[in-house]
């Protein structure tokens, strides 16, 4: 993205302490900049980009506009439908076990757990900071703010829905809604397995903007869905919701995080040094 620098000097005239004032817009100007430590500015634009984020995307949600009305819409009718099929999927699931299965599926648990995805998170920001790779280091954070957004949303409605497993033998439409049950066990709807899978995988597949990556990313996620079925741990209308919600948050991260990119402005203060006098830089990045 092209940067453009709005510059200021104020040059101290030693003899009689005038001021000369040289005010234009220009694009890739080498004039000096800030010897800020790059560390602590780097951690200063990423907490501010946390928090411009969060705060977008609360008041997103209470803002919700005819197309935002729609995908909810779709999301809850979808889901409501796919209840229909809760049961004939888990028979068919429970018919296909096997010694193979039983080898491959724990891959999925583990690519969905918010453990092991935390730690990514962490790795991939960590990486990108001490290795000074900016573009990695946001993609970090992105992932970061979408974990942490996504799991708020999963277990918040978790716990409003009371929703039992289904190796709890109750069915499928067993729901104690508003009972707000804090153990894991308790619950199930929605899955935050899938949805911290497909939370992760949106904002990569985003980031990386490869179809080969996409296809990849979003299969390993389909395989934590087959795990959680198979797992007998969740219905097929959790995961289908946890999925939803996922995709949904880690779009809305990217796009948060694009605003903030475009909107963020920065002013710098350098000194300046002149063979008539002293002075100071002042730049505004925008």
């Amino acid at each position: 993205m092209s940067k453009y620098k709005l510059v200021i000097i104020l040059i101290a005239l030693p003899l009689n302490l005038s001021f000369a004032q040289n005010l234009f817009l220009q694009k890739g100007s080498d004039f000096p900049t800030s010897n800020k430590n790059p560390l602590i500015s780097n951690l200063k634009e990423d907490f501010s980009s946390m928090y411009y984020v969060g705060k977008g995307f609360v008041s997103n949600t209470f803002h919700f506009d005819s197309r935002d009305l729609m995908t909810a819409g779709i999301i809850v009718g979808v889901t409501a439908i796919s209840t229909s099929l809760d049961n004939p999927i888990r028979d068919a699931v429970k018919k296909s076990h096997s010694s193979t299965l039983d080898r491959i599926t724990p891959l999925g648990d583990k690519i969905g757990n918010s453990t092991y995805a935390t730690k990514f998170c962490g790795v991939v920001y960590l990486g990108g900071f001490i290795l000074g790779e900016d573009e990695l280091r946001k993609t970090g954070l992105m992932l970061t703010e979408a974990l942490v957004l996504n799991g708020a949303v999963t277990q918040g409605l978790k716990m409003i829905m009371g929703r039992s497993r289904p190796y709890a033998n109750e069915g499928n439409y067993d729901i104690d809604f508003l009972e707000m049950r804090f153990q894991e066990e308790d619950y199930s709807l929605p899955s935050g397995h899938t949805s911290t899978v497909f939370t992760m995988a949106t904002v990569l597949s985003e980031r990386i903007d490869n179809i080969y990556a996409s296809v990849g990313l979003y299969s390993l996620a389909g395989l934590t869905v087959f795990q959680r079925i198979y797992a007998d741990a969740h219905w097929f209308s959790d995961t289908f919701l946890g999925a939803a919600i996922g995709t949904v948050i880690g779009l809305e991260v990217v796009k948060l995080n694009s605003e903030y990119e475009t909107s963020r402005t920065n002013l710098s203060v350098a000194p300046l040094v002149n063979p008539n006098g002293y002075g100071v830089s002042l730049t505004l990045n925008f």
